[in-house]
């Protein structure tokens, strides 16, 4: 599989450090609009319609900014291509179901599903409940700026771009979001939260309550999910998997480690990495975005 990284800021430069970690994917080049950027001139691509027309090509990897991205998708899987898109895919619901709507191959780059057991993946009780707390702090005036601090191109601050790893797995195991009730919210810029409490209705029953926060100087994630016979604790990366008397530990993986097998498994096909699997973090961060628009 070759594939072209569109967007080389820090998403991209991951991005092909991964594509090096996976033996039957390689790196067809690199487009980005910025020329002051330095690249090898022989990974340089010419433009975006140039890797839409090279059938050498199978893959694009978006790694742009959100605002405009779902037109990206939706072109380049009308090339034939495969597409592995960035969190968060899309800036609503409504332009994500637009791009699940399109034929064809889209994964998504929420490498931390790779963590999780397989048995924690299994039907969970109706009862389930759970905590979610995420602090990742950053400076508003310098980390929120420039893209980050417009929602019509980031979509929203905290949640949507480092919370939502935590939130993706929650949803993975609990399934889809009935209702979101948001408690707290609190922005540095219309738009851009820089934290977020309050509480999720699953359609299963579940409960999930959570807080994402920037704005405090301790770093912490935790992910805990308990039902009647079984528990999941996700700790700074660490995951722990209880079911009865049975305790299930995960093969620690590296964050990089983690996006190599999105890409390895998009090589086959996906599955756990598939965009269709993010819908229901989608109607959370939706939640989020007409909160910040009030």
């Amino acid at each position: 599989m070759r594939v072209a990284i569109v967007g080389y800021g820090g998403a991209g430069r991951q991005h092909e450090e991964a594509i090096r970690q996976v033996a039957q994917v390689s790196l067809a080049g690199i487009l980005d609009t910025d020329h002051e950027i330095l690249l090898p001139e022989e990974l340089r691509l010419p433009s975006w319609d140039a890797v839409l027309s090279d059938s050498t090509i199978d893959t694009v990897a978006l790694c742009l900014p959100p605002g405009g991205r779902a037109d990206r998708v939706v072109e380049a899987l009308r090339a034939n291509k495969k597409v592995l898109v960035e969190k968060p895919p899309a800036m609503s619901v409504a332009e994500f179901d637009r791009i699940v709507a399109e034929p064809g191959t889209v994964a998504v780059m929420l490498q931390h599903r790779f963590r999780l057991p397989r048995e924690a993946l299994l039907d969970w009780p109706g009862g389930a409940t759970g905590v979610l707390l995420v602090s990742r702090p950053r400076d508003a005036v310098r980390h929120y700026r420039g893209w980050r601090g417009d929602s019509s191109s980031a979509l929203g601050g905290i949640m949507a771009h480092l919370g939502v790893h935590y939130l993706d797995l929650a949803c993975q195991v609990l399934g889809e979001v009935e209702r979101v009730e948001i408690a707290d919210y609190h922005e540095c810029a219309p738009g851009i939260d820089l934290r977020s409490s309050g509480l999720i209705r699953f359609a299963s029953g579940a409960t999930l309550n959570f807080t994402v926060t920037a704005d405090v100087s301790t770093r912490a994630e935790r992910l805990i999910l308990l039902a009647d016979d079984r528990r999941l604790e996700i700790r700074d990366g660490a995951v722990e998997f209880q079911r009865g008397d049975e305790t299930v530990g995960a093969r620690e993986l590296t964050t990089s480690q983690a996006r190599a097998r999105v890409y390895g498994e998009l090589s086959v096909g996906p599955d756990r990495s598939a965009l269709h699997r993010t819908r229901p973090a989608m109607v959370v961060l939706d939640a989020l975005r007409e909160m910040g628009a009030r």
